[in-house]
């Protein structure tokens, strides 16, 4: 019987995985998309499947399989796990709402929502496979750019769009002012008057309420200063500091990695290899005194105090050298615990992006998102930012880094890169911390600047560090 290799993709991912207010939103969303991509991967026994190794796992929103008989009913039949699986996830969180659901538009949302791209080609052979594969990426790709735009009658008119997935009405029922009964706003359910949510948004709100316990943004504020503090489930709770990370990282060449192994075996084994690393990377990031929000495939998504980010990543990277073979970059993004998770989230994809971009890659961006100013950014191979973290460490005088930008401002044009230099150093041995402690002469002596442009880029380097140490909630 013919053999043939099946490629599925199953989405929305990003976006649908972003559409959070809060962090229980975001790992309930990631969580779902794992566990109904398990659901289509169940499809195909363990010797089949090449991604994901585990149904458990999830992996990434990929499955790849080697399958006997029609590629397209078993590409049907995983289709409909994924969608039981999602049906299922329904029933069970929503019956407690149910007074105050409309099911058949709820239902009606459900069945439009899931994302299913197939394509398969003939696999005759076991030397087949390289030119097979390549043949049935090429395809999904192609059948993925060829949107269906069936579109949904949902019946409308008046209802509000739901505020995480304008596309989709609210199918929560409103009460006769067409506000939220005063049921849901109240406890337990604490539903704020905006959010009249679609049926996928309230899934993931339910599940998360069900869910383990997520840090918030306010607790993880908070933790740069007090490590391992409670969950605050205040929302007025003030922390300690004003700022966390969202740390965003990917496997590097992933392609070239599998083409460079291109046998059924060797896959197989890549993609094992794939799941220990996701193993590891929610114990390193627990360790951390953070939360991974996914962790899968060569991806991972996670929260962080700021103090313990720029090590998290290093180990993360160090630890898919060692598991996977191959390198890892990451973007650390710096942001507010006040701003919408859904800007954060697009600020840190946004760094890893730039880390992408560095040459050879193996590399980290860490970027500063202030509320009041531009964004501060760096971007260097993990080899070289060494430099970051030992700044990081330091206990650096407030207000340094911008005297520092300030002497790079108004240096004229043409004075000795050497006086430059020695102003700098003056400038930083009179500045003491709130301590009294001042910068180490061996340290100073290291201070060496061509020009104002690199004096420029030092000081914003003082500045991330300063955030990387918990202390950029103060000037």
């Amino acid at each position: 019987m013919t053999r043939f290799l099946l490629s599925i993709s199953l989405g929305p991912v990003q976006e649908f995985i972003a559409a959070a207010r809060k962090t229980a939103d975001l790992e309930a969303g990631s969580t779902l998309l794992v566990d109904l991509v398990g659901a289509a991967a169940s499809e195909f026994p363990a010797e089949e499947r090449i991604y994901p190794a585990s149904v458990e796992a999830g992996g990434a929103n990929k499955i790849l399989a080697v399958v006997t008989g029609d590629p397209a009913q078993h590409a049907r039949q995983a289709r409909a796990r994924a969608q039981a699986e999602l049906e299922a996830q329904w029933e069970l969180y929503s019956r407690q709402l149910a007074a105050h659901i409309d099911e058949a538009r709820a239902r009606a949302q459900l069945a439009h929502f899931l994302e299913f791209y197939a394509a398969w080609v003939p696999l005759r052979s076991e030397a087949d496979y390289p030119a097979a594969r390549r043949r049935v990426e090429a395809l999904l790709a192609a059948r993925k750019a060829l949107r269906d735009f069936a579109p949904l009658a949902q019946r409308d008119p008046g209802l509000p769009k739901s505020p995480l997935d304008p596309a989709f009405a609210t199918v929560l029922r409103l009460d006769d002012n067409g506000q939220l009964p005063e049921a849901l706003r109240e406890a337990p359910w604490n539903f704020k008057p905006s959010e009249v949510l679609d049926a996928v948004s309230l899934l993931k709100r339910l599940r998360g309420r069900a869910g383990r316990d997520v840090l918030n943004t306010h607790t993880l504020a908070h933790r740069a200063k007090h490590p391992g503090a409670p969950n605050s489930q205040d929302e007025d709770f003030q922390p300690d500091g004003a700022y966390y990370a969202i740390l965003v990282a990917d496997g590097d060449n992933m392609g070239a990695l599998l083409s460079a192994n291109d046998t059924e075996d060797a896959h197989h084994e890549i993609s094992r290899r794939l799941d220990t690393f996701a193993t590891q990377a929610r114990a390193i990031v627990e360790r951390h005194d953070g939360h991974a929000v996914f962790a899968g495939g060569d991806d991972v998504l996670a929260l962080l105090p700021v103090t313990t980010a720029l090590a998290c990543g290093r180990e993360l990277a160090e630890a898919f050298r060692h598991t996977v073979r191959a390198t890892l970059s990451a973007g650390i993004a710096v942001v507010h615990y006040r701003e919408p998770l859904s800007t954060s989230l697009a600020q840190a994809r946004a760094v890893e992006k730039v880390a992408k971009k560095v040459p050879g890659k193996n590399a980290v961006c860490v970027a500063v998102h202030t509320r009041g100013g531009a964004p501060l950014r760096v971007a260097q191979p993990w080899d070289g930012a060494g430099a970051l973290e030992a700044l990081a460490r330091m206990n650096l005088p407030r207000g340094l880094p911008y005297e520092l930008s300030e002497l790079a401002r108004e240096w004229p044009h043409g004075v000795s890169p050497v006086a430059l230099s020695n102003e700098a150093r003056r400038i930083a041995r009179r500045k003491a911390t709130a301590d009294g402690e001042r910068l180490d002469e061996e340290a100073l002596r290291g201070w060496q600047f061509d020009g104002p442009q690199h004096l420029r880029d030092f000081a914003n380097l003082l500045i991330i560090a300063r955030f990387l140490r918990g202390q950029g909630d103060r000037a």
